[in-house]
Parts: structure tokens; C-alpha cells; sequence
């Protein structure tokens, strides 16, 4: 050892034999302390391990039995809902049903109905002369029409009490879709839950723990919401039913007024019809009399005639002798009984021309009233029969576009 080395060693503290003994005892002592504790920390890592699988296989048991019960739940309260909508939808469609039977009334009410009473109306104006009258067609005519204007009435307040029904219904069929397509979505997610695995998540999904919010609506209110608008819902249509029936009775009541009416007219139809009939009748008897009348009276005129002719040649003959009597001359120039008779002839033969004169004149006169009273009768025929074409014919044509039967 040189010099230099020398100087080193002495300025160096040494230790003594003791402390490097005790330090050697100390670090196999602190290496078999951490080597005990590396062992309770593997026997203590492994039973928190086992655990964790214990308690991660009975939560994944737990929570796949409750998944299913909710799924379960969720499905019967989906079919409930699925049941109760269909069922609204069902009563939808019979209102809807109503509401076209209705409004396809009020069309044919306004657009045939009216329009028949109305043609018939004009039709009835033109009647002529006399047969021009207000009669029992024209009051039942009337009164059908004004019963269409009320029942028109009656039936815009049905539809549109019809209307608001469905807009309840559809209005809770909104609920009950909502609800139902919550859960849809529920199940859905439950479903895509159950194929999920530890092996198939991202951890990086842990990132996003604090966009998990905890659900603040309880498990009674959940159930209570789906269980008051199905109550709900059934306690609409209950009172559905009483409500179609009573649009039922209210329809039935409406037509059974409106088929009464029409029978009416109809009725005051056919009496008319068959009184024009009976008229007709009576009228072209007594025209065909009347004109058989007025041939025996112009038969009668004729008789009268010749017999004035035939008077008129004996008044001839009596007032030639009586002339050629004026041409005697003297003393025979006297008022003989021949004259005399002579004059009283003429007189009583003048006379006699005058009467059958006179009664042929009276008998002309009957003649020409005669053959007015068949002008009159047979301008009244036309009259008659023009009314019995336009009641029996043309009406009749027309009221065929009425059947109130088919509302």
C-alpha cells in the first residue's frame, strides 16, 4: 500500500464487527418480514379475487333473473297496451263508420232529397187553370221539406258529437302508443343487454361513468302511469258502447220520422193520383153525354126547321089564295067565311112559325151552351190529365230517387 493509500484508510471511519453483523441480521430479518407479507398480501389478493368472481356471478344470476322478470313485465303490459289500442282503434273505425253513414245521409238529404221536392215542386207549377191549388201533396211536400232541414240539423250535432268522440279516442290512443313505444324501446335495450358480456365491452367506456344519471322515477309510479291509461283507456270504451247506441237510436229515430213523412206524401200521392182518376172519369162521361146532347138537339133544330119550311109553304099557299081573292071584282070582292078562314089560317099558321122560330133560336142557344160546357169539360180533361202525368208520372219518376230506407 503506497503512501497516498495510506493517508485514505486513515481518514476513513471503520465500523466494528458488531454492527456488521446486526446489519446483515437486519436485512435478512426486513427481507423475511416482506416476504411474509407478499404472502398474506397473495393469500388476501386471492380471496378478494375469488370473491369478486363469487359476487360477480351471483349480481350476473340476480340481475339476469330480474332483466327477465322486468322483460316479462314489460311484454304483458306492451300486449295490454297493444289490446287497448286496438280496441280503440276498433271503436275509431265504428265511429268512423257512423260518421260516413251520417255524412252520406246529409248528402243524400241535400242533394236527392231537396232536389226531388224540389223538381216536384216545379213540376207541380205547372198545372194549369184550376188544378193549380194548394192541396194535401203540396202540405205533405211542405212539411217533408222542412223536416229535412231539421233533421239536416240534427245530423251535423250527431256528426259532430261523432267527431269529438273520436278525437277523445285518438287522443288516448296517442297515450297508449307513447307508452307503448317507450317500452318497445325498453325491451329492446334489455335485449341488447343480455347478449352483452365482459368480453365484449370497451373499458374505455368507463370514461363516460359520469353521464350515468340514476332514474328518479319510481318503480310504483312507473307502474301506476301504464295502469291508469289502460284504466283509462277501458273505462272509454265502456262508455263507447252506450254512446254508439245512442247514435244508434237517434239514427233509427231520424229515418223512421223521415220514412213516416215519405209515406205520407207518397200516401197523399196515390189519393190524389186516384181522385184525378175518378174526375177524369165523371168528366169524360159527361163530356161524351154532353156531345150526345148537343147531336139530339142539332137533330131537334133540324126537325124544327123543316117543320118552319114546311109551315112557311102552307103560309105561301094561304097568302097566294088570298092574294088572287083581292083581284075578285064588284059586289064578290066581300070578307066571305072563306076569307075569314083564310086569314085565321094565315094567322094561326104565322103564329105557329113564330113559335118554332122562337124555339128553334132557344133550342140553338141550348145547343151552343152545349157544345161549350163539352169545350169547357174537355179543356178541364187536359187540365186533369196534364196534373195526372205530372202526379202519377213524372212525381212518381221522381220520388223513386228517394229511399230513406237506405240510410
Amino acid at each position: 500500500m503506497n503512501c497516498k493509500n495510506d493517508s485514505n484508510v486513515k481518514n476513513n471511519d471503520y465500523h466494528t464487527p458488531a454492527e456488521w453483523r446486526f446489519s446483515s441480521e437486519l436485512e435478512i430479518s426486513q427481507s423475511e418480514e416482506q416476504q411474509e407479507l407478499a404472502q398474506r398480501l397473495t393469500l388476501e389478493a386471492d380471496r378478494l379475487v375469488d370473491q369478486a368472481n363469487d359476487a360477480v356471478g351471483k349480481n350476473k344470476l340476480e340481475i339476469d333473473h330480474q332483466s327477465k322478470v322486468k322483460v316479462k313485465d314489460i311484454e304483458y303490459k306492451c300486449m295490454e297496451l297493444e289490446n287497448h289500442k286496438n280496441g280503440l282503434n276498433e271503436e275509431i273505425r265504428l265511429l268512423l263508420g257512423y260518421q260516413t253513414r251520417i255524412e252520406n245521409a246529409k248528402k243524400r238529404l241535400l242533394g236527392d232529397a231537396l232536389d226531388v221536392i224540389a223538381e216536384c215542386f216545379r213540376l207541380r207549377n205547372c198545372r194549369q187553370g184550376i188544378d193549380l191549388v194548394f192541396d194535401e201533396v203540396e202540405k205533405q211536400l211542405l212539411q217533408e221539406r222542412e223536416l229535412i232541414k231539421v233533421v239536416n240539423s240534427q245530423l251535423e250535432d250527431l256528426v259532430e258529437k261523432v267527431k269529438v268522440q273520436i278525437r277523445k279516442l285518438r287522443e288516448f290512443i296517442y297515450n297508449l302508443i307513447e307508452d307503448l313505444h317507450c317500452k318497445e324501446n325498453t325491451l329492446k335495450i334489455e335485449e341488447y343487454n343480455e347478449k352483452l358480456n365482459e368480453n365484449s365491452i370497451e373499458l374505455s367506456i368507463l370514461n363516460d361513468k359520469n353521464l350515468i344519471k340514476p332514474a328518479e322515477i319510481s318503480l310504483t309510479k312507473w307502474d301506476r302511469f301504464t295502469t291508469d291509461i289502460l284504466l283509462t283507456a277501458s273505462r272509454v270504451l265502456i262508455a263507447g258502447r252506450p254512446i254508439r247506441a245512442y247514435f244508434d237510436q237517434c239514427l233509427s229515430n231520424i229515418f223512421k220520422t223521415l220514412v213516416h213523412q215519405s209515406d205520407e206524401v207518397e200516401q197523399a200521392f196515390k189519393l190524389r193520383v186516384e181522385e184525378y182518376l175518378a174526375v177524369i172519369e165523371n168528366l169524360s162521361k159527361q163530356r161524351d153525354e154532353t156531345i150526345k146532347n148537343a147531336e139530339e138537339v142539332q137533330e131537334t133544330i133540324d126537325k124544327l126547321q123543316n117543320a118552319v119550311d114546311d109551315k112557311e109553304s102552307y103560309i105561301a099557299l094561304v097568302h097566294t089564295r088570298l092574294l088572287n081573292r083581292t083581284r075578285r071584282q064588284g059586289i064578290e070582292l066581300c070578307r066571305d067565311e072563306l076569307e075569314v078562314k083564310l086569314n085565321e089560317e094565315m094567322d094561326e099558321l104565322e103564329h105557329n112559325v113564330q113559335s118554332l122560330k122562337k124555339m128553334i133560336v132557344d133550342t140553338t142557344v141550348c145547343q151552343r151552351r152545349l157544345k161549350q160546357s163539352s169545350a169547357r169539360i174537355e179543356v178541364q180533361l187536359i187540365y186533369k190529365r196534364n196534373t195526372l202525368r205530372i202526379d202519377g208520372e213524372l212525381c212518381g219518376e221522381q220520388r223513386k230517387r228517394i229511399n230513406y230506407r237506405a240510410f
